[in-house]
C-alpha cells in the first residue's frame, strides 16, 4: 500500500525543516491506532513504512504456542512455520495483512499526523526564539487597556502586562510603545506564554544595558540594584577599566543616557552610585545625596552601623517616610542607625 508519502514527506522537509526519519516513526504508531480503531482492537499488530519506496505493511504479530486459544494472539506452530520457516514455541512471527479500504484510512491518518506534527514544530521554534529574551528588556506594543491587564505584542506573539507588574502609578496608552522586562518564557498548550513585568529591579538593570555600552560589554558592572517601584531606585556600580568613570558612563553626554532611562521609569528617580568593598564608603555612597560625616561599624559580623551626619543633613539622608535611608540599607546590606552629630 503506498499513499505517496515520500513526495509529501520529502515536501514537508523541505518546506518546514522536518526530517522524514523524526515523522515516520511517528506516523507508524498513528497508523496502529487508526488500524485498532477501525478493525477492532484484539489485534496486536505492527505497521511498517519502507523508508525507500513509502509503501506501508500491516503484520499481525502472533506468539507461537502448542494450543491456541486465542487466534488474535496466538498461532501453532504449524502455521507459524508457514509464515516463518525459523519459528519456535514461544518465539512471535509476522504476518502480513491485507486490509482492504484501509489506504484511505492511512491517508487520512498521514494528514492529521503531519498537521499535527507541523504545529508542534512551530510552537517549538516559536518557544526557542523567544525563550532566548528571557532575562531581558525588550519593546512591546500595547494593543488595548483593561482595568486589570494591558494586552501587548512583542514580535508575533501577545501576552498580558498585570497591573500589579506596571510602575506604580504610570499610565499606559493603547497604540503606544513600552519596555517591558521579560521574567520569564513557559510552555503551553497554545504555544510559548512571555511572562513580562515593569515593576521588578531586573526591568532597571535592562533598561541601563540598552542604553549604556559599557554595561553591556560588561565594562562597567552593576554591583547591587535596590528599587522602590515608582518612586527611587538606588544603583551601585564598578568599572572594570582604570580609565572608565562608571557614574559617567551611565550619565551619558549632557545626561542622555539617564535620561532616556529615566523617561521610561514615568518620573521615578534613579541614584547611580559608586560601589565600593569597603562599608563604610559603600554606605556613605549609597546614602547620597545626602553628606554623610562618619561611618562607625557597630557590629561587622551582624553588618550594624551608626552614620552620623549634620543637623541640617539628617532629613534629606532619612528621606520621605524613611526611603533614603532604606533603600540604603537594602542597598549594602547593613542595618543603619542614622544620627545627628550635634558639636559641629
Amino acid at each position: 500500500m503506498n499513499i505517496g508519502l515520500l513526495e509529501a514527506l520529502d515536501q514537508l522537509e523541505e518546506e518546514k525543516g522536518i526530517s522524514k526519519e523524526e515523522v515516520i516513526p511517528i506516523l507508524e504508531k498513528a497508523l496502529v491506532s487508526a488500524y485498532k480503531k477501525n478493525f477492532g482492537s484484539s489485534k496486536n499488530v505492527e505497521i511498517v513504512i519502507d523508508r525507500n519506496t513509502g509503501n506501508i505493511k500491516i503484520y499481525q504479530l502472533l506468539e507461537v504456542v502448542e494450543d491456541v486459544t486465542d487466534p488474535a494472539t496466538q498461532i501453532s506452530l504449524d502455521e507459524a512455520k508457514k509464515v516463518d520457516p525459523t519459528a519456535e514455541i514461544g518465539k512471535v512471527v509476522k504476518r502480513e495483512l491485507s486490509v482492504k479500504n484501509f489506504g484511505r484510512i492511512a491517508a487520512q491518518t498521514a494528514k492529521q499526523v503531519l498537521i499535527q506534527r507541523i504545529r508542534e514544530l512551530e510552537k517549538e521554534k516559536q518557544f526557542e526564539k523567544y525563550s532566548d529574551l528571557k532575562g531581558t528588556v525588550t519593546t512591546a506594543e500595547v494593543l488595548r487597556i483593561t482595568p486589570e491587564w494591558a494586552d501587548i505584542r512583542i514580535g508575533k506573539l501577545e501576552t498580558r502586562l498585570p497591573k500589579k507588574d506596571w510602575i506604580p502609578g504610570e499610565e499606559i496608552k493603547q497604540g503606544e510603545l513600552i519596555k517591558v522586562y521579560i521574567m520569564d518564557v513557559v510552555k503551553t498548550t497554545k504555544g510559548p506564554k512571555i511572562l513580562v513585568s515593569r515593576k521588578v529591579p531586573e526591568f532597571v538593570i535592562g533598561l541601563m544595558r540598552l542604553e549604556i555600552p559599557e554595561i553591556e560589554n560588561n565594562v562597567v558592572e552593576i554591583k547591587a540594584i535596590a528599587r522602590e517601584p515608582g518612586v527611587r531606585t538606588k544603583v551601585a556600580v564598578l568599572s572594570h577599566n582604570p580609565n572608565v568613570d562608571p557614574i559617567g558612563a551611565c550619565i551619558g553626554e549632557g545626561g542622555s543616557r539617564i535620561a532616556a532611562i529615566l523617561r521610561e521609569l514615568k518620573g521615578e528617580k534613579l541614584d547611580v552610585l559608586k560601589w565600593s568593598d569597603d562599608p563604610r564608603q559603600l554606605i556613605t555612597n549609597a546614602l547620597a545625596p545626602a553628606s554623610v560625616i562618619e561611618v562607625e561599624i557597630l557590629d561587622a559580623e551582624n553588618k550594624a552601623a551608626r552614620v552620623l551626619v549634620p543637623p541640617t543633613q539628617l532629613s534629606l539622608a532619612i528621606g520621605k517616610g524613611g526611603q533614603n535611608a532604606r533603600l540604603a540599607a537594602k542597598l549594602t546590606g547593613w542595618k543603619i542607625d542614622i544620627k545627628p552629630i550635634m558639636n559641629l
